[in-house]
Parts: C-alpha cells; structure tokens; sequence
C-alpha cells in the first residue's frame, strides 16, 4: 500500500516526461514485483498517478495489459466523452481509447493493472499490432451528484453505490462511503475475481493501525477482501475489481 505523500518523497517516485506523445509528471504508487509468478494467478499490480499538462492531447493508443483509470483532478476529454470527477474508465487489453485532452487546469488519473504495462502502443502506427479477433470492453462509470452530496463526517449510515455491476467475467466496480469510526465489510468478491484496487478518495481509511490518506492505493488479491475501517473523519473509497482472464499475460512483443 503506498499514499500519493509517501510516493514523493522517494527520489524515484515522481518522475517528469517529455516526449512527443506526453508530456506532464507520472508517481508510482505500487510498482511490479518482476518475481511474481503469472501463470499461478499472481498479480504484479502497478499503479501510478499521471498528471498532464494543460491542454495537452496525449494521442489514441492501447495497452497489451487490462485497466482501470481513475480521474482525479482537472478536466478535459477521452474521445468525445466529457471527464467527471472520480471517473472510472476500463479498457480490456489492445482496446485502444483516446485521445485523451487535457483541459486549462490540465487533469490528473491514476492508472491500475493486474499486471505491468511498460508503455503504450500508439495509434495509427501501432495499427499491425493490434489484434483484431480478440475481445475488447471498454466502460466509464462515475458517482452519482447525490451519493457526493453529504459531507463525509456528517454521514449516519454506510453509502454504497455500484459503479460497474459485476459481470460474469469478474468486472466490477463500487464506491463506498463510510461514517466516521465506522467499520463495513468490502462488497462481496464473487466468481471470477482477478484482483482488485482499493483507492481513497477522500478521508482515512484505517488498515494495521495506520490511516491512508490523499489517494492512498492498496491491491488485495482475488482470495482476500479488505473490510473498511474509517477514520475520524470517515472515509471514500473506490474498490476496482479486475475480470480472473486480466491475469493471463497475453502481451506481445513488436516484431
């Protein structure tokens, strides 16, 4: 588990990239294991914030790996689909998306994979790499005005809202809202489940004594569910649940 805080404050954490397809700031928060073994059904979860400059356009493009994104700040477009706050977006592997516009205040997201993605294969020239019989989901979900409109320490009882109602593949996604000091458990896993990410959003969320804060991410595995304990101030949390076939590694490598 690892807090946005924390992450900056290792040397390596927060990092500036220039390129011609991006240019902005990237924090990682949990980094791959590369000893994690695959094919057992472990994950080498990866998480990063990414945060982009003003009125950037990082262009169309795919990953070999599944993911969840998470907008966090900032505004702008993905495609012709206006960003919301706390906007979830999923993409299957090869399911290329974009491009992604950052507006005047630029905006910032986090990235969540099952398993590591070294970069992106960008649009059209990536286009012989693409498969193109393989199955691709795309989904964007985001809390309702009315689940954000109570303050978080004025809350009386649990609030919990389905974001991405499960699939049989596994897919999901919730956020949950929960009084200070209080104590809930996680929504139930369910079949097929590869893994998922807990992202607080706002207020504490207590795990081993410690209260995580600003945009803490931690990732239980498939066999776990994590109850949630808030703080003095309670606690948002956003639980992403990845499909069982997301911890099959199918990337390629470029011919």
């Amino acid at each position: 588990m690892q807090t946005l805080e924390k992450a900056r404050t290792i040397e390596t954490g927060c990092r500036a990239r220039n390129s011609p397809q991006f240019v902005g700031h990237i924090t990682d928060l949990i980094e791959p294991d590369s000893k994690a073994i695959t094919t057992n059904g472990v994950a080498r979860a990866q998480a990063y914030l990414v945060e982009q400059k003003a009125n950037w356009t990082l262009p169309t493009h795919f990953h070999t790996q599944h993911q969840f994104q998470v907008f966090v700040a900032g505004d702008g477009f993905l495609g012709k689909h206006g960003i919301r706050h706390l906007e979830v977006h999923y993409a299957s592997r090869y399911s290329a998306y974009g491009p992604l516009m950052s507006g005047e205040g630029g905006v910032s997201y986090l990235t969540l994979r099952l398993l590591g993605d070294t970069g992106a294969w960008y649009l059209p020239e990536s286009r012989p790499h693409l498969p193109l019989r393989i199955k691709k989901q795309q989904m964007h979900a985001a809390p309702s005005a009315t689940v954000m409109a109570q303050a978080l320490s004025g809350l009386e009882s649990v609030v919990e809202e389905v974001l991405i109602a499960p699939e049989e593949s596994g897919l999901a996604a919730w956020i949950v809202r929960v009084p200070p000091h209080h104590k809930v458990a996680a929504p139930e896993c369910g079949e097929n489940n590869g893994g998922r990410f807990y992202v607080v959003t706002d207020g504490a969320l207590c795990v081993d004594k410690t209260d995580l804060t600003a945009l803490a991410t931690l990732f239980i595995p498939h066999d776990n569910v994590l109850e949630l304990q808030a703080g003095a101030t309670g606690v948002e949390v956003l639980i992403l649940q990845f499909p069982a076939s997301a911890l099959i590694d199918a990337s390629v490598v470029p011919a």
